[in-house]
């Protein structure tokens, strides 16, 4: 009888340990996701359920370019190939939560930051094929919920070209499927953990790394333009 006192008590302080040891990781894995700061989920206990969930339902390889599930197989659209290198380096480690979609190391310089805002936020009305003017709109994000986006067009969720993450200098762009291969393949970002997968999210929507020096912030200009491109066509 005194031994089996002894094994219940030491299964429950087994048990008690075991709690408090998954309370305290389940409790620091909150404290990082909250530290990314706000985006498309509440900013609280609710948001963290809710992307952790996520998690079970988002894509397995967004850094394979054969993930990206549009109709075209083509090498590319708006881009070129020609003027697309490799990405040098190690990848950037990306946190581990679908929304928001962050990066956690190799963040932009201030000054780099500033230049991916004023790419992406200072394009004006572009003259279409037929001749008629697209208004490019600034609006808050449909997708981040906390930040601007730019718009081609209307301020609709299928309108929206791009936005900044101002922490850490990388953005999400709405990309033809084609160019997001080219991209993905060549190093240079990889798809939201939803990419295509729900409707609001299209198939070439990717997030692309911050920039490290002003190679890469070419890049950046040459990604927003691909994308206003291609929206346009869409409403053309």
């Amino acid at each position: 009888m005194f031994k089996t006192d002894i094994a219940k008590v030491g299964l429950t302080v087994a048990l008690a340990t075991v709690s408090t040891f998954a309370a305290y990781l389940g409790y620091k894995d909150y404290k990082a996701w909250m530290s990314l700061g706000p985006g498309g989920l509440p900013h609280n206990f609710v948001g963290y359920l809710t992307t952790s969930s996520m998690k079970l339902f988002a894509i397995r390889y967004p850094r394979d370019f054969r993930s990206v599930s549009g109709n075209s197989q083509a090498v590319a659209k708006y881009l070129s190939p020609d003027d697309i290198p490799y990405r040098n380096g190690d990848y950037p480690v990306i946190a581990p939560w679908p929304v928001p979609n962050r990066v956690l190391n190799q963040i932009a310089p201030q000054e780099f930051k500033i230049e991916v805002h004023q790419t992406i936020y200072s394009i004006k009305d572009i003259v279409l094929a037929n001749g008629k003017r697209l208004p490019m709109k600034v609006a808050r994000s449909f997708l981040e919920k906390h930040n601007d986006a730019l718009f081609a067009g209307e301020i609709l969720v299928e309108c929206e070209v791009a936005h900044q993450h101002p922490v850490d200098g990388s953005f999400h762009v709405n990309l033809h499927p084609s160019d997001a291969r080219l991209l993905i393949e060549r190093r240079w970002g990889e798809l939201h953990p939803f990419s295509g997968k729900v409707k609001a999210i299209p198939a070439g929507y990717m997030l692309i790394y911050p920039p490290r020096n002003q190679l890469e912030l070419k890049l950046v200009n040459e990604c927003i333009q691909a994308s206003v491109q291609y929206l346009a066509d869409t409403q053309s």
